[in-house]
């Protein structure tokens, strides 16, 4: 398998994995966010999307880890594996999209 699928694929379990965490943490009343890990810009920048720095994406990035986690027993890597690709399946399908909207224009609109 290609080394930057299994990269990207396990940057976006141990995001999925922490969110999780620190969702539970929150709320429990302990304030974790200081502990909350952060790839998303590594993991953009090996799937191709490194020109890409819209607000709107970013918030359909983020809102979309938010649903993935829901619903989801920490304890469950089976399952966080299986939504960490289905994630980044979710990502090849928004990078196809945003390349043919902005193909030969500045992605920075995206």
């Amino acid at each position: 398998m290609d080394n930057t699928f299994e990269l990207a694929i396990t940057l976006i379990k141990a995001e999925l994995q922490n969110l999780k965490l620190i969702n539970g943490l929150n709320q429990a009343g302990v304030d974790a966010s200081a502990y909350l890990l952060d790839f998303s810009s590594l993991i953009l920048k090996i799937m191709g999307f490194e020109h890409i720095t819209s607000d709107e994406f970013y918030e359909w990035y983020f809102c979309h880890q938010k649903k993935l986690v829901e619903n989801i027993h920490p304890e469950n890597d089976k399952e966080f594996r299986e939504r960490a690709f289905n994630f980044y399946v979710d990502l090849v399908v928004k990078k196809r999209e945003l390349d043919r909207i902005f193909c030969g224009q500045d992605p920075k609109r995206a």
